[in-house]
């Protein structure tokens, strides 16, 4: 039995399983949405919050007590071991006119994450005589069109996928009524 014990292993060692958080952390915050299992999402999520949340103290710390704000930022940076990434959440560098992902939940109290099912199975969307029909999600991120299939399984091993996202601005050039996605049928 599990009693009292604390997160998945997801099948790999513990060094690949800190690289693999890492990874997709810097992913979730650079891209601001991705794609993955529904497992190693539920993983991520509280280490993904964490960091966020590490990143909001330090900007609390930025005018009052640079030395504070320091230890923060080099927290994080120890967390995720991407400057690029880093400098994003606080708002350094290229993203200092616009502010950083810590500035914009500044007002908010922690689930600054969301994960979306994805429904589905291999062979399509069963609903009635549409077998095969696969409904797309077409979105446009950091100036790309991009299209997803919306199916639930991943075809080799039949783990479920969700799409893993930043909540409020999960894409930082649209606007609330521009998320809403349009489901086309291919």
């Amino acid at each position: 039995m599990r009693h009292r014990m604390r997160g998945r292993h997801l099948s790999r060692t513990a060094a690949h399983r800190k690289a693999l958080r890492q990874n997709i952390v810097n992913s979730l915050f650079t891209y601001g949405r991705i794609i993955t299992t529904l497992e190693k999402a539920k993983e991520t999520r509280s280490f993904a919050e964490k960091v966020i949340t590490t990143a909001k103290k330090g900007l609390l710390k930025k005018n009052a007590d640079k030395p504070g704000y320091v230890h923060c930022y080099r927290q994080v940076l120890a967390k995720l071991r991407n400057v690029d990434v880093a400098r994003k959440l606080f708002g350094e560098g290229q993203w200092r006119e616009t502010g950083g992902l810590a500035q914009r939940y500044m007002d908010r109290n922690g689930g600054y994450t969301r994960i979306l099912k994805l429904s589905g199975t291999r062979l399509g969307v069963l609903s009635g005589g549409s077998v095969g029909k696969i409904p797309e999600l077409e979105y446009n991120m950091e100036g790309r069109d991009r299209k997803l299939r919306l199916l639930g399984r991943r075809l080799n091993d039949n783990a479920s996928r969700v799409i893993f996202e930043l909540v409020e601005g999960a894409v930082e050039t649209q606007s609330a009524e521009e998320i809403k996605p349009e489901v086309t049928t291919a």
